[in-house]
């Protein structure tokens, strides 16, 4: 009898174990989910994110990251995967109309979480197009460069010559085109005018205001207002230093640079002039800006004491040797040593600071 009422008494211990053990299982099956969802929640996340974060496993990953208002948001949006989730992490959210689109495209195409912040920072409906189209592994690489024209991408891209800087220098100033060949016609005047074989001053094209050069000059010349103020200074400066300086050429219209070229043609023909002399409407002469200069008192100007101080000095007064020696590659011109050209004092120290042309300069800040 008492052995009956003992297996009895064990039977239902076992299965109030049992029961115990199952209602154990299903309040930690109720909890776990709750428990993870003010998780997610406290986090920062929505709740209906959180419950999503959840039921797609990605708890633990979540919240052992920083909050990310990016999966916050795509989460409830069609555009969103679930293969994505590490990268919406570490992207960031920005907030305009193709946003979701965009970041199921990019990342499709193959793109990563910093190259996506990257192009997102550029803020360009352009750009965004743009590395729509293809996939560029070395996108960020172009894009660290403010002076990366959208426009220009392509080109980047197909005169690519291992140097991200100098690709996209080289092709701002033109050099992945011929010389003439499609140019850009300029027709206001700003002491900032780059004039050169790919940009091209308009026939009518005239300087503000143009003023008579009256000391260190060798016959009648005229300058814009601006660089005539700065060759005022120069030449005082000169003179201090007991050199005699004087101008032979400074500004031609349109019209005289035609007879220029016609001139030096016939007499010393096409390979002359095609590195020598401005074709009419791409010379700096007709800027104001420019100037040509000499040594009063003995020759070749670059064998002189002024040819010297002039490399040292025109700097400090806005000046620059604007065809320099072995960068004929980016100017188009063979060097000049008695052409100065007038682009103001941060400028001109800029490029005399860093041994570059007015094209690499301008291609970078203008």
């Amino acid at each position: 009898m008492r052995d009956r009422e003992e297996k009895k008494r064990k039977k239902r211990l076992k299965k109030r174990i049992i029961v115990f053990i199952a209602l154990i299982i299903v309040i930690i099956i109720l909890i776990n989910p709750v428990t993870s969802i003010f998780k997610l929640k406290n986090k920062g996340y929505s709740f209906i994110s959180s419950f999503k974060i959840y039921s797609i496993g990605e708890t633990s990953r979540v919240l052992d990251s920083d909050y990310s208002k990016t999966l916050d948001e795509v989460i409830e949006d069609d555009t969103f995967d679930k293969k994505y989730v590490g990268s919406y992490l570490i992207i960031d959210f920005y907030e305009y109309e193709d946003f979701f689109v965009n970041l199921k495209t990019w990342l499709d195409l193959g793109y990563i979480p910093g190259d996506v912040n990257v192009i997102n920072k550029w803020n360009s409906k352009e750009l965004n197009a743009k590395v729509s189209e293809k996939f560029v592994k070395d996108i960020s690489n172009y894009l660290e460069f403010n002076f990366f024209k959208v426009e220009k991408f392509d080109r980047y891209l197909n005169y690519f010559n291992g140097d991200y800087k100098d690709t996209i220098v080289k092709v701002n100033i033109g050099l992945d085109k011929k010389f003439y060949e499609d140019p850009e016609i300029i027709k206001e005047y700003s002491i900032n005018v780059i004039v050169n074989k790919y940009n091209k001053l308009d026939s009518s094209f005239k300087p503000t205001k143009l003023v008579e050069v009256d000391r260190c000059t060798d016959g009648e010349h005229y300058l814009s207002e601006e660089a005539k103020n700065a060759y005022d200074k120069l030449c005082t400066a000169s003179l201090k230093d007991g050199l005699k300086l004087g101008i032979t050429s400074a500004y031609r219209s349109y019209e005289s640079q035609q007879d220029v070229y016609a001139t030096y043609l016939k007499s010393n023909g096409q390979d002359y002039v095609n590195q020598y002399v401005a074709t009419p409407g791409y010379s700096e002469h007709q800027t104001g800006l420019a100037l040509d200069i000499k040594s009063m008192v003995s020759s070749p100007f670059k064998t002189t004491k002024e040819y010297k101080w002039m490399l040292n000095n025109a700097y400090k007064y806005g000046f620059i040797l604007r065809y320099p020696e072995d960068k004929e590659d980016i100017t188009g011109y063979s060097t000049e040593a008695w052409h100065f050209r007038f682009v103001g004092e941060e400028a001109a120290t800029y490029i005399n600071e860093n041994n570059i042309t007015y094209e690499e300069y301008c291609a970078m800040f203008m």
